[in-house]
């Protein structure tokens, strides 16, 4: 094998390094994924940070509620993902 089909193979696997294992979570014997938990813990800090907001008042200055709360559970989310299982 010459140098430049050995290099074009090592390049070609090289994304494939990334395909470890897929983090699961044991909950009363049943195995769910993990970015599924973090799914429910971000939904409660969502609704956690609505109630901090409402008690402030400061949630009349959300502009479109059905798009800032749903970007809220979809940063959460990736945040408790890459700082639990990353």
């Amino acid at each position: 094998m010459n140098a430049r089909t050995s290099s074009l193979l090592l390049l070609s696997a090289a994304p494939m390094t990334g395909c470890n294992r897929n983090p699961n979570v044991e909950i009363v014997g049943s195995y769910f994924p993990g970015w599924m938990v973090c799914l429910v813990a971000a939904v409660a800090l969502a609704g956690v940070v609505h109630a901090v907001l409402r008690s402030r008042r400061a949630h009349l200055s959300i502009g479109h509620p059905a798009a800032v709360y749903p970007a809220m559970v979809v940063l959460f989310t990736c945040l408790l993902w890459l700082c639990i299982f990353a």
